[in-house]
């Protein structure tokens, strides 16, 4: 196959799984095809963009930071010669035409055809390859495709060897065919991430945006040294290093990343860096990477600081604390102030020692795991407003406030889902009131479709539910809708986009935050965490 008949095709979007599913679900090889990456939002992409001056970009409109229009007017205005697929759902078709006096002449509705998306890929394949007719053209070609090839192999090299999937001789051949510039020699990992110090959606997405960068400054200042920079998605960065370490001014390789660390953060965005135990052989390194994952959860006490050595793994495990009946008691009381000052007196217990967050984790999930046991005694069978991996999503937390504010949630959760257990019980209208809402819960019903089947006015049941339940209606509904998600997505057949469908979102943003602020989740993640933990027990 001749490379300059080759198209490179970068996908842009802020939702994982449909980045993750256009590069996966097409086989774009068969159509030569080379997909030479993703990209979470428009700065991201711009920054990619300018490397590796794709052919083809494939795009949402709409994206936190950087939107998609504005990352085509601003690779129009630097005069970079890509051609433009914009993904738009049904209520941004004005964006479309705007997009359109920026010379975007095609356009895809979702939920995408991928029939539609092929041909569309394949007809601007050829208009580009008519294009190619200059031999100037052609070499040019063929550099884009190399870098494209190297940066690609250097992104794989790093989970194939964490996967272990390389033989001595396989990574050789590696690192001489693409002049990579580390070597089969003692070596140790370096996780970087970047995180917000708030839930604020905006603030998360300026952590992603941190992180090109950084990457860049990352890779300038270690240009002379045996270190391999790769992105580590969905917000970090890997570096495998060679050691000894050396650098030209004889700095350390903690002093460096703090430098870097210092001036790639702001306000909204906090960086911190792990640094795992050296290994013999880079084929040893899924040891080294494995350290440091669990040396950057330390990063929820500021008082760390930036860099952290694996040296912080060597402490002793505090001894267990165990709750007390109090915070049973304040749940049963359905008392959202008492419920919180309990938890933080026990929290406060726990940060005694300053532990390790493993310890944080187990023994927070252990009190919702006791928490559900002792509330089966009051429910019919345990509670079903939170069915989660309380351990896996505490270690996505970033701070100790996410952490103490993700507990009172469940705490209130299952507090209010108790209120609504008594009603029913105790009063027939809140019984045939909720029995309404149970049957009819995919056919998203409103406020007005439960007073006319009751046969009420509006404003006397809505204060009528919220006297005998201590619950908005609406807020009743979502909550059911986000325990309906959870016991869906239970399965891998059942994709959170078509859960959101189910529900009757138009939006799959506004599903997907609605679940992430009840479960602390994105359903993509929690559909993985689910799957994953059920496969551990196979």
């Amino acid at each position: 196959m001749n490379p300059c008949a080759i198209i490179t095709l970068l996908i842009v979007d802020d939702e994982a799984q449909i980045r993750s599913g256009l590069r996966s679900i097409i086989p774009w090889e068969d159509y030569f095809v080379s997909v030479i990456g993703t990209a979470a939002n428009g700065a991201e992409a711009l920054d990619k963009i300018r490397y590796y001056e794709p052919d083809i970009v494939i795009t949402d409109i709409q994206m936190p930071g950087m939107s998609g229009l504005e990352l085509i007017r601003r690779v129009k205005k630097e005069q970079f010669d890509c051609s433009f697929v914009l993904l738009s759902g049904y209520d941004e078709f004005e964006y479309a035409r705007t997009a359109i006096r920026y010379g975007v002449k095609e356009y895809l509705l979702k939920p995408i055809s991928i029939k539609d998306l092929t041909e569309l890929i394949c007809n601007l394949k050829e208009d580009i390859l008519s294009r190619r007719g200059m031999h100037s053209d052609r070499l040019s070609t063929l550099h884009k495709l190399r870098t494209a090839q190297i940066s690609i192999r250097k992104f794989n090299l790093i989970p194939q060897l964490l996967r272990g999937e390389l033989t001595r001789p396989e990574l050789d051949k590696v690192i001489k065919d693409y002049s990579l510039p580390i070597r089969d020699t003692e070596s140790c990992t370096v996780l970087i991430q970047a995180f917000s110090p708030t839930s604020n959606a905006e603030d998360k997405a300026d952590s992603n945006l941190a992180l090109a960068p950084l990457k860049e400054s990352l890779e300038q200042s270690f240009k002379d040294s045996n270190v391999l920079v790769s992105e580590y998605p969905p917000a970090g960065l890997l570096l495998i290093v060679n050691l000894p370490f050396a650098s030209p001014d004889g700095s350390t390789l903690k002093e460096i990343l703090a430098g870097h660390l210092k001036s790639a953060g702001s306000q909204t965005v906090l960086m911190a860096a792990a640094i795992g135990r050296p290994v013999l052989s880079l084929l040893s390194i899924p040891a080294s990477f494995k350290d440091a994952r669990q040396v950057i959860t330390w990063h929820i006490y500021p008082e760390a600081g930036p860099v952290l050595e694996a040296s912080v793994l060597n402490g002793e495990q505090p001894p267990i604390i165990m709750p007390g009946n109090e915070m049973l008691e304040a749940v049963l009381k359905n008392k959202p102030e008492e419920i919180q000052n309990q938890f933080h007196t026990y929290f406060d217990r726990l940060l005694t020692t300053a532990p390790p967050p493993s310890y944080i984790y187990s023994m927070c999930n252990y009190l919702v795991i006791t928490l559900q046991s002792q509330l089966s005694r009051y429910l019919e069978g345990v509670p079903k407003s939170y069915i989660g991996n309380s351990y896996a999503t505490l270690q996505s937390l970033n701070s100790l406030e996410e952490i103490r504010s993700f507990m009172c949630k469940i705490l209130w959760v299952f507090a209010e889902e108790l209120s609504v257990s008594r009603a029913v019980k105790s009063d027939p209208l809140i019984e045939k009131a909720i029995d309404y809402i149970n049957k009819n819960l995919l056919k998203n019903p409103r406020t007005e479709d439960v007073c006319s089947y009751l046969g009420l006015s509006k404003s006397y049941f809505s204060t009528y539910f919220k006297n005998k339940t201590q619950l908005n209606f609406r807020d009743y509904t979502l909550d059911l809708k986000i325990n309906y998600a959870q016991e869906q997505l239970k399965f891998a057949e059942h994709t959170p986009g078509e859960v959101s469908v189910l529900l009757g979102y138009e939006d799959y943003r506004s599903f997907s935050r609605a679940f992430k602020a009840r479960t602390g989740l994105t359903p993509t993640d929690f559909q993985k965490q689910y799957n994953s933990e059920e496969r551990s027990f196979q």
